[in-house]
C-alpha cells in the first residue's frame, strides 16, 4: 500500500521507485529506500515532501527511516543484481545461465539476452521467467528494460541432470496448474481510466499481492471521503463480490487538479485571462471526476482492473483500482465447470515406501481386530505461520499412510512461503531462509499431496484450519480437499481404550503417548517427526487390541 500510495501522491515524479520497504517488528522501524536517476536533481523541499508525506503512511507506533539512491547501472552491477535475483527467486535457473547472460546498456535502455540450448529455452518461456523479471524490474528501476530468451546450441551449459529434471517438473507443473475459472462479461463500458478487455478470474482464486489483476462482481458498502493529508485527493472505497463466494475491498484514489484562480495564477506564474481559463477547465475536469466517483453505487455490476496488496491493518488482501467498466457478468451456471481428476502419477513428490513399523518387546503380539482394520488413514501435520489463508504460509508438510492398521506409505517435502519467515521460526522445522527457496511452493505441490490423500480419512490436530489453508490454493486449479476428518486426540484415545495398555496417558500430549507405546520421540515440533510418531503410535496401538 505505501508504493502504490507514494506512485499516487508524486505522480509528476515519473522516475521515482519505491525500491524497498523493510519493516523491523522488533526494534518497530520501517526503511524505505527511494531510487531516482539522479537523486541530486530532488530539491530538499521534495525530498522532505516525499520523508514527510512515507512516515504519514506508517503506523505511528512505528518508527521510518527514508534514504534516496541514484537509479544508475552498470553492465556489471546489473548482472550481479540479476544474478542475486535469480539467486533467491528462481534458484533453478540461476546455475544454468549465470554464465550465458549478454548485458548492453544504451541511455536509459537496457537490452538483456540469455543464450542457451532448446531445451532450456522452452523452460524458460514455459516458466514465463523473462516475463516474471520485467514485472520486477518495472518497479524496481525507471530504466526500459528488455529481456529475451535465444537459442544458442553452443552455449556452454553447466549440466546437472538432476537439477535439469526437477526444473523441467517445476515448469510442466505451474503450466498445468495455472488457473482455469473465469467469467465471461458482456456490454463492457468504461466507467473510470481504460476499457478492460480481460476475462475476470474469480475473486476467490486471489492468493498473493500481485501487480496487475482483472476481477469483476457487485458494489456494496461504498463510502467516499476526502484523504486527511491531501485536501485534493479523495478515496472511494467499496467491497466487491462476486458468484464465487469470494469478496474484496477496493479503493480508489481520485486526484482532483488545483483549481483555485488565485494559486494558479501565483505558483504557476499565469495571466489573469491564462488563470482564469485554466481555472473553469480544471474545475470542469474535476466536475466531472466527481460524477463519475458518485456514480458507482452499491448493487452495481463491474469489472475492475488494479494492484492486490496485503493490508497490515485488516491481515486482508485488498485492490488498488485503476480501472473501472460497467458491464453485464453471465451466470457462474452457465461457465463450465472445472474439476481436476486425481493425477495419474507423482510429479514432484514421490512417496517413500515404508516397511512395516514393527515394535520390539517381550510381550507377544495379539491378533484382534482394531480400530483401524481395514481402513487408510493419513496423519497429516503441517508447520506454517499460522491459520489466516490471506497471510499465513505453509513451510513443511508430512503425510503418513496407515493402511489396515501399518504404515505404508509417507510424503514429506518443505515449502516455499514465497514470504518473509525468520530463521527462528524456520529452525523449529530444521530449515532456514537460505534453505527453504529451493523447495517447491503449496500450489505446486497441491496436485502430488491430492494423489497421496485421496480416498483416505485424514488424522491430525487443526484440521480445519489446515484443510481450509490447503484448499485456498487447490480451489483455482480444480482441486478440494473434502477428505473424513478424524481428531487425532480422539481417535488415540480410543485406541488405548481399545488396547491392552492398563493406564492411558494423556492423549494431547505426544510426549506422553509415543512413551506409553515405546516410540521414539526427541520433542521434535519438525512436522516429520510428529506425523511419523503419531503414526508409529497408532500401529502399535493397532497391534496390541484386547
Amino acid at each position: 500500500m505505501i508504493i502504490s500510495k507514494i506512485h499516487q501522491q508524486f505522480s509528476e515524479l515519473n522516475d521515482l521507485r519505491a525500491r524497498e520497504i523493510r519493516v523491523d517488528k522488533q526494534l518497530r522501524k520501517v526503511f524505505c529506500t527511494f531510487s531516482y536517476p539522479n537523486v541530486g536533481e530532488l530539491n530538499i523541499e521534495t525530498r522532505k515532501a516525499i520523508t514527510e508525506y512515507t512516515r504519514s503512511l506508517v503506523p505511528t507506533t512505528y518508527s521510518c527511516s527514508v534514504s534516496f539512491v541514484n537509479d544508475q547501472f552498470t553492465e556489471l552491477s546489473l548482472k550481479k543484481l540479476l544474478n542475486d535475483i535469480l539467486k533467491n527467486k528462481y534458484p533453478l535457473f540461476a546455475p544454468l545461465i549465470k554464465n550465458n547472460m549478454y548485458v548492453s546498456i544504451s541511455g536509459r535502455e537496457i537490452n538483456v539476452e540469455f543464450k542457451v540450448n532448446s531445451v532450456m529455452n522452452q523452460n524458460i518461456e514455459t516458466a514465463d521467467l523473462c516475463g516474471q523479471l520485467e514485472k520486477f524490474f518495472k518497479e524496481y528501476t525507471c530504466y526500459e528494460i528488455k529481456l529475451t530468451s535465444l537459442i544458442d546450441d553452443s552455449a556452454s551449459i553447466k549440466v546437472d541432470l538432476a537439477e535439469q529434471e526437477k526444473l523441467v517438473h517445476f515448469a510442466v507443473n505451474r503450466e498445468l496448474l495455472k488457473p482455469s475459472r473465469y467469467f465471461t462479461v458482456s456490454n463492457v463500458e468504461k466507467h473510470i481510466g481504460k476499457v478492460i478487455l480481460s476475462s475476470p478470474m474469480y475473486i476467490s482464486d486471489i492468493r498473493k499481492a500481485t501487480d496487475s489483476c482483472v476481477i469483476c462482481g457487485t458494489v456494496s458498502n461504498k463510502s467516499l471521503k476526502a484523504s486527511k493529508s491531501n485536501p485534493n485527493m479523495h478515496i472511494c472505497k467499496f467491497t466487491l463480490t462476486d458468484a464465487s463466494g469470494g469478496s474484496i475491498t477496493c479503493v480508489v484514489f481520485v486526484k482532483f487538479e488545483i483549481a483555485d484562480y488565485l494559486t494558479i495564477k501565483e505558483k504557476m506564474g499565469k495571466t489573469d485571462s491564462e488563470a482564469l481559463t485554466l481555472s473553469r477547465t480544471r474545475t470542469l475536469a474535476n466536475d466531472k471526476k466527481m460524477k463519475k466517483v458518485m456514480d458507482i453505487y452499491d448493487s452495481m455490476s463491474v469489472i475492475v482492473r488494479g494492484k492486490v496488496s496485503f493490508n497490515s491493518y485488516s491481515e486482508q488482501l485488498e485492490m488498488c483500482v485503476y480501472d473501472i467498466c460497467k458491464c453485464i457478468i453471465s451466470p457462474i451456471s452457465k461457465l463450465a465447470e472445472f474439476t481436476r481428476p486425481v493425477a495419474d502419477e507423482y510429479v514432484l513428490i514421490k512417496p517413500s515406501i515404508y516397511k512395516e513399523y514393527l515394535q520390539t518387546t517381550f510381550v507377544d503380539k495379539i491378533i484382534g481386530k482394531s480400530i483401524l482394520s481395514d481402513k487408510t488413514y493419513v496423519v497429516l501435520h503441517i508447520n506454517a505461520t499460522g491459520y489466516n489463508i490471506a497471510k499465513d504460509k505453509i513451510f513443511a508438510i508430512c503425510g503418513v499412510k496407515i493402511t489396515d492398521g501399518h504404515i505404508s506409505e509417507q510424503f514429506f517435502t518443505y515449502v516455499n512461503p514465497e514470504a518473509d519467515i525468520s530463521n527462528e521460526v524456520l529452525s523449529k522445522a530444521k530449515t532456514s531462509v537460505e534453505k527453504i527457496v529451493f523447495f517447491p511452493t503449496i500450489t505446486e505441490i497441491i496436485s502430488d499431496l491430492y494423489k497421496f490423500l485421496n480416498g483416505c480419512e485424514i488424522v491430525g490436530m487443526n484440521l480445519p484450519q489446515t484443510l481450509d489453508l490447503l484448499n485456498y490454493y487447490a480451489a483455482p486449479i480444480g482441486y478440494q480437499f473434502a477428505n473424513l476428518q478424524v481428531n487425532q486426540t480422539e481417535l488415540l484415545s480410543n485406541l488405548f481404550d481399545n488396547s491392552i495398555f492398563v493406564k492411558k496417558p494423556n492423549c494431547t500430549k505426544l510426549e506422553d503417548v509415543a512413551k506409553t507405546c515405546k516410540v521414539n520421540y526427541d520433542g521434535s515440533k519438525l512436522c516429520f517427526d510428529t506425523a511419523v510418531t503419531v503414526a508409529r503410535s497408532m500401529s502399535v496401538l493397532a497391534s496390541r487390541v484386547k
